[in-house]
């Protein structure tokens, strides 16, 4: 990658800076060291020195480390959460499969169901059948009997003649 310049201020000195970052951001990186060093100056109740400069170096350093471990553990977040959402879209699939196969299931008995109360339906109209038999042999049985008396009567009738 090509070096950009910058010709920046650091706490009233002038420096020729180069990097692969813009030039623009060269210059606020440069922006927040001035600014750093000027805070520790104010501290330290000094003018910007060799010592100030040091303190803001640390200042910064434990910023970036702070950003880092942050950086670390946002990133172990996003590892989980992407494994939580995995799971969470297996699980998701396993439910709709369920659903279906439940679906298909109860499709499956209601045509049971419909069969089973056909095959009742005509049942039922064969037992009506064999009741209403039942019922025309009883009739039959009732009426012989009548005839049988009837003709026991008779038959007796004639002999006391």
């Amino acid at each position: 990658m090509e070096k950009n310049r910058a010709d920046v201020v650091i706490c009233g000195a002038n420096y020729v800076l180069s990097s692969e970052k813009s030039e623009e951001r060269i210059k606020e990186i440069a922006k927040m060291v001035d600014e750093e060093i000027r805070t520790v100056s104010k501290a330290l109740n000094s003018n910007p020195n060799y010592r100030a400069a040091v303190l803001a170096s640390l200042n910064i350093a434990e910023k970036l480390m702070d950003q880092s471990d942050m950086t670390l553990k946002l990133q172990t977040e996003n590892y989980q959460l992407d494994n939580d959402v995995k799971h969470y879209i297996q699980m998701w699939e396993q439910t709709k499969k369920q659903v279906t196969d439940l679906k298909e299931k109860v499709s499956s008995e209601a045509g049971k169901q419909t069969q089973n109360s056909e095959e009742q339906k005509k049942l039922q109209e064969k037992l009506v059948e064999m009741e209403n038999a039942y019922f025309d042999l009883q009739m039959e049985n009732v009426n012989l009997k009548n005839e049988l008396k009837s003709m026991k009567r008779l038959n007796t009738s004639e002999d006391e003649f």
